[in-house]
């Protein structure tokens, strides 16, 4: 603790790693995610700047076409994303489910 990872290596590795290719997501405990955002946004408002957004996702929320369009202008602007191991996890679940329903849904072809 108070070896300055959130306040000097996670700032830097955001700064190098994102790319309008690549998103820079940062996964923080939930108890830390505004103090980190806070850390970030300080960060990257004077010389060098970077907008910093959070990331919610309940697995009761829709992944449509604006959340989409929301991560591939975070990603276009180099932003940094910032959320917690729930909010990942219930996105990893719903795009499951969605895959799942997807599976169901196609028509069975016949067997040769």
């Amino acid at each position: 603790m108070g070896a300055g990872k959130t306040t000097v290596i996670a700032p830097l590795l955001a700064l190098m790693l994102g790319t309008t290719q690549t998103a820079v997501v940062q996964v923080v405990p939930g108890a830390l995610l505004e103090m980190t955002r806070g850390v970030l946004r300080t960060a990257f408002s004077a010389l060098v700047q970077k907008p910093v957004y959070s990331f919610v996702f309940d697995r009761g929320d829709e992944a449509d076409e604006a959340l989409l369009a929301k991560l591939k202008r975070a990603r276009a602007s180099r932003a940094v994303i910032v959320a917690s191991p729930t909010s990942i996890k219930s996105f990893v679940l719903k795009f499951m489910e969605i895959v799942h329903l997807l599976e169901e849904a196609k028509p069975e072809t016949a067997a040769a």
